[in-house]
């Protein structure tokens, strides 16, 4: 398969470099010192699943450069979507799928609206993976759970079980599902409220929920979210909150999430994507969130501090 990677960072940059060593044609995107790097030195993986690199990885700033794909592995984060999915259109062919990574729940419409839902799948993945270093992704999770869908409505189609095939052969804990929304709200329980929570602290989870206090308000934060999808219409497992509040006890020292790694190196946050949209979806249908309206409120002054260092 011909599989181009919007854009090479923690989560776009492991999968991608798996695909590769699996025998993939696959083009990083990537800029700055990363991209250098990647064209120097190729592109180097460290993981508990083991270590590896792609030597020469194929890599460049310019989608033009690549042309049309069979795959388009977008894993952006979320504030960039717009800009990317439009960046991403010399990649687009009539067969062209996009397949999403990205955390939160509007990126497949987003994105769909940009290039054509028809050419949309959604995977939301579990994983702690991040750039270490230009050039350098360490993946730090025993997980690297994806599930794959479609998003509007279409059942367990040919492409899905392609791509899951395709993931599965590398190791990546892959499933095929019929309905991606499901499992996007079921990462968002875990990715908003552990976290936000984690970012608003300026705490790991591990050590964080080793106080009865932090435990409690996390699980009251995912029954937030529970409450917001089903009042969207999402068909969401009733004791989703429950099995996402004991996947976040099993959280190790060190592992971080996305949301207070970005804090903590001083980037912007996808805080919108996150607690912002279950504020914004559950106001909508008259659905209180407390604890996520208290995270979006004070990490969104973090965001807009990182928007004027930009």
């Amino acid at each position: 398969m011909k599989i181009a990677v919007m854009a090479a960072g923690g989560v776009g940059g492991y999968y991608g470099a798996l695909l590769a060593r699996d025998g993939h044609d696959v083009t990083f995107l990537a800029r700055g010192a990363h991209l250098q790097a990647l064209r120097a030195d190729g592109l180097v993986i460290t993981s508990p699943h083991g270590d590896f690199a792609i030597r020469p990885a194929k890599a460049t700033d310019n989608p033009a450069e690549v042309g049309e794909v069979d795959w388009v592995i977008f894993a952006v984060k979320t504030y960039d979507t717009d800009t990317a999915a439009r960046a991403i259109r010399p990649l687009v062919g009539a067969r062209t799928t996009i397949v999403t990574f990205q955390n939160g729940v509007d990126a497949p419409e987003q994105i769909g609206a940009i290039v054509g839902r028809d050419h949309v799948l959604a995977a939301p993945t579990q994983i702690v993976s991040n750039i270490a270093a230009p050039g350098v992704i360490a993946q730090k999770s025993a997980f690297r759970i994806s599930i794959v869908g479609e998003v509007f409505g279409q059942g367990v189609t040919p492409r899905v079980e392609q791509f899951v095939a395709a993931l599965a052969h590398t190791g990546v804990d892959a499933t095929a599902v019929p309905d991606a929304r499901k499992p996007l709200w079921h990462k968002l329980v875990l990715m908003a409220s552990v976290g936000g929570l984690s970012a608003l602290a300026r705490t790991e989870p591990y050590a964080l929920l080793q106080l009865p206090a932090a435990r409690a308000t996390l699980r009251a934060a995912m029954e937030e979210v529970y409450a917001v999808g089903i009042a969207n219409g999402v068909p969401m497992d009733a004791d989703i909150a429950v099995r996402q509040y004991e996947f976040a006890l099993k959280f190790q020292a060190g592992q971080k999430p996305s949301l207070l790694l970005d804090l903590e190196q001083g980037k912007r946050l996808e805080i919108e994507a996150l607690s912002g949209a279950v504020v914004r979806l559950g106001a909508a249908k008259g659905v209180a969130t407390p604890v996520h309206q208290t995270i979006y409120v004070a990490l969104q002054m973090d965001d807009e501090r990182a928007k004027r260092r930009v």
